[in-house]
């Protein structure tokens, strides 16, 4: 589905399965999907992700974890398509996304939600306060962290206007270190294993 905002993420187009197991409840594919990007000259790209999904009883995801492979490649890839010198192209591209997530704060976080005074005051803080990031920074203070959660924003402002706003609103922040990270339990519902085995 087409979106206003711009994104690291791009927009999927078409998909592939090439790897494929499920057992019960739970089901994991790595999947190959093309992926056009309005925020780098509609570069059209292959991203590999791998996923683990879980189904409850009523059908629903239960939970799931995706894992988008040679992401760092993939940006590095992104920022060189816009041409130039590798500093003006990454200028070029934080002014077209803290752009569109002012832009997004300003349609859509109002009243509770504000997150800014102004669509400056935000433009100003995502440009001038917060690193760009890297690839594994996703889930950090970073441009880059508020650029995949401003998808989310239109869709339930009460919970996503924080992670766009300047305290990151517990998802992007830099308050986990690593070893936390890697030692966190993200999986709540059921263990990756079949109850049969």
């Amino acid at each position: 589905m087409p979106s206003e905002s711009l994104s690291i993420i791009g927009q999927p187009m078409d998909f592939e399965i090439t790897q494929f197991a499920a057992i019960q409840n739970i089901a994991s594919a790595t999947t190959r999907v093309n992926f056009t990007f309005p925020a780098f000259n509609n570069l059209s790209l292959p991203v590999v992700i791998n996923s683990w999904i879980t189904w409850n009883s009523a059908g629903e995801i239960s939970q799931y974890d995706v894992v988008f492979k040679w992401f760092g490649h993939l940006f590095q890839t992104l920022i060189a398509s816009v041409g130039g010198s590798t500093e003006e192209a990454s200028k070029e591209i934080v002014d077209k996304l803290a752009n569109s997530i002012c832009n997004t704060h300003t349609k859509h976080c109002s009243g509770s939600n504000a997150q800014y005074e102004s669509r400056d005051e935000c433009y100003r803080f995502i440009t001038e306060n917060i690193r760009v990031g890297q690839s594994f920074e996703l889930g950090m203070n970073t441009l880059m962290c508020r650029s995949v959660h401003e998808l989310m924003v239109k869709y339930r402002p009460e919970v996503h206007c924080s992670h766009i706003g300047p305290t990151g609103g517990g998802q992007c922040d830099d308050s986990t270190t690593y070893v936390e990270r890697v030692e966190e339990a993200l999986d709540q519902n059921s263990p990756w294993i079949a109850k049969s085995i």
